[in-house]
């Protein structure tokens, strides 16, 4: 029964750790839809909304590229942000001189070249005799809290 076990453990485990990565690969039934067009067909993920324009390649390769409307929509937007980062930058600027604060540029540190140096013999005494004065305060109050609960009449 041990010798079973022992071998049909791994074939579990091996079976486990190919079904995650051999469901991510598979795409969802349907989730392309093609349409022929000259010199290729329109693909369409229903997932995402995108629009690619798909060609044959060398060899069997197939090239899918983004719809020309979409390339142009995306290169429209990435000009309209770059305008307004700088608008927004020199605003930023602006501001900063009315407010009278300057950006300084972070100034990295030199590394020191300090290396790791142990206690002196003065620091490790003094430091051994800071705990030895908090033990024997601590024992104290522990024996006053003995004597304390010791005396006849005092509750608990």
């Amino acid at each position: 029964m041990l010798n079973r076990t022992r071998l049909l453990a791994p074939a579990v485990l091996v079976l486990l750790a190919t079904l995650p990565a051999s469901a991510q690969t598979r795409d969802a039934p349907g989730r392309y839809t093609m349409q022929p067009i000259e010199g290729g067909f329109l693909r369409l993920d229903t997932q995402t909304g995108a629009v690619s324009t798909c060609r044959a390649g060398t060899g069997s390769l197939v090239l899918c590229q983004p719809a020309q409307e979409e390339s142009q929509g995306l290169a429209k937007e990435l000009a309209q942000l770059r305008a307004e980062n700088i608008e927004l930058k020199a605003e930023v600027r602006r501001l900063q001189e009315i407010a009278g604060v300057t950006p300084r540029p972070p100034v990295a540190e030199p590394p020191t070249n300090e290396k790791f140096q142990l206690p002196s013999e003065e620091d490790v005494d003094n430091a051994l005799d800071y705990v030895e004065r908090m033990f024997k305060k601590f024992r104290d109050r522990l024996r006053s809290l003995e004597q304390d609960g010791k005396k006849p009449g005092t509750p608990l």
